[in-house]
C-alpha cells in the first residue's frame, strides 16, 4: 500500500491527461482514413447552420474532451491537497468532468447517421444561443440598450439559421417553451436527453451506476444535505437530546473518496477510447495509462476491480 494514496489518485489521472494533451498537440484533429475523416469527407447536410456540419460536430467532440480533461487536471490538484478545505471541491469538479465526458461520448457515438450526429451538435448550439439570449434579457431587466438589442437580434438570427436548416433536413425544432431549452427532434428522438441519462450511458451503460454516481456528485455540487453529509462523521455524545445533535467532524479518506468518485475515471477512460477510435489516433499509450488509472483507483477504493 502506498504511503500517499491521495498522490497516487492524482498521479494516475494526470498521466492520462498528459498523454491526451500530447496526442492532441501531435495530431491536431482527426487523422486521414479515420471514421471521423470519412464522415466529414462528404457534407450532404451543409446549410446555413454550417458549411461543414459533420466536421464541426467532430471538432466539438474534441473541444468537449479537452474541457473534460482540463477538469480532470483540476480534480488531481484538489486530491493532492487532501485538506478539509477541499473535501467538497473534488466532488463538484468530478461532477463537471463526468458530465462533459458524457456529452463528448454521446456526440461521438459510432454507428449513428451523419444527420443524427449533426442534430446532436446543432441542438447543443441552439441551446447555448438560447441561454445567451436569456442572460442578456435578464441582465438588461427590460431596459434594452441599442447594444444589447443588437446582440439579442444577432442571437435570434443565428438560432433561426439553425432551425430553418433543421426543417430543410427533416428535423423538428421545438423552441416554443420559454422555460425549457430548445431542442431539435429527429427520427426516433422525440425528447431531449438529460445529463443523468448521458452519464448513465457513459458510466453505467444500463446498470444504474452512472445515474447514482452523478446524482450523488450533483447533491454535493448543489449543496443538498444528503450529498453534503456523506463527508460528515458523527462522533461523541448528543449535544441536545431533543433534537439529536451530536459532535461531529468533516473528513474524507482516500479510500472513501476513490469509491465515491469512481464514476469519473471510468467515464474518462471510456470517453477517450471512443475519441481515439473515431479520430484514428494510436491509442496504445493512453489505453495502458487508462487501465493503470482504473487499477490504482480500485486498489485505493478497496474494491476488486474497476473496468471500462
Amino acid at each position: 500500500m502506498s504511503s500517499d494514496p491521495w498522490g497516487d489518485l492524482a498521479a494516475a489521472l494526470l498521466t492520462v491527461r498528459d498523454l491526451f494533451e500530447r496526442d492532441g498537440s501531435t495530431h491536431h484533429g482527426f487523422l486521414p482514413g479515420s471514421l471521423a475523416a470519412l464522415e466529414a469527407s462528404n457534407e450532404p447536410f451543409a446549410d446555413e447552420w454550417a458549411a461543414a456540419p459533420s466536421r464541426n460536430a467532430y471538432t466539438a467532440g474534441l473541444h468537449l474532451a479537452t474541457a473534460a480533461m482540463d477538469q480532470v487536471a483540476s480534480l488531481a490538484i484538489l486530491l493532492r491537497t487532501h485538506e478539509p478545505v477541499s473535501i467538497y471541491g473534488p466532488s463538484s469538479v468530478a461532477r463537471s468532468a463526468i458530465e462533459v465526458a458524457a456529452r463528448c461520448y454521446h456526440l461521438l457515438e459510432p454507428g449513428i447517421t451523419p444527420l443524427e450526429r449533426i442534430r446532436r451538435h446543432q441542438t447543443e448550439r441552439l441551446a447555448g444561443l438560447w441561454e445567451q439570449k436569456k442572460i442578456a434579457e435578464r441582465v438588461a431587466e427590460g431596459r434594452l440598450s441599442t447594444q444589447v438589442q443588437t446582440a439579442i437580434e444577432h442571437l435570434d438570427r443565428r438560432m433561426k439559421m439553425i432551425t430553418d436548416s433543421a426543417h430543410r433536413h427533416g428535423l423538428t425544432p421545438r423552441v416554443k417553451d420559454k422555460k425549457r431549452l430548445p431542442f431539435l427532434a429527429g427520427q426516433g428522438v422525440a425528447r431531449a436527453i438529460g445529463a443523468t441519462d448521458l452519464v448513465e450511458a457513459l458510466v453505467g451503460q444500463g446498470n444504474g451506476l452512472g445515474a447514482v454516481s452523478y446524482q450523488t456528485l450533483s447533491a454535493v455540487g448543489h449543496g443538498r444535505e444528503h450529498g453534503m453529509i456523506q463527508y460528515f462523521t458523527r462522533r461523541g455524545a448528543l449535544l441536545d437530546r431533543t433534537h439529536g445533535d451530536v459532535f461531529g467532524s468533516i473528513e474524507a479518506t482516500a479510500q472513501q473518496t476513490a469509491l465515491d468518485l469512481a464514476g469519473t475515471p471510468i467515464g474518462v477512460v471510456r470517453m477517450l477510447d471512443r475519441l481515439y477510435a473515431d479520430f484514428g489516433w494510436p491509442n496504445q499509450d493512453v489505453a495502458m495509462a487508462g487501465r493503470r488509472l482504473l487499477q490504482v483507483w480500485a486498489r485505493i477504493a478497496e474494491i476488486p476491480s474497476i473496468s471500462a
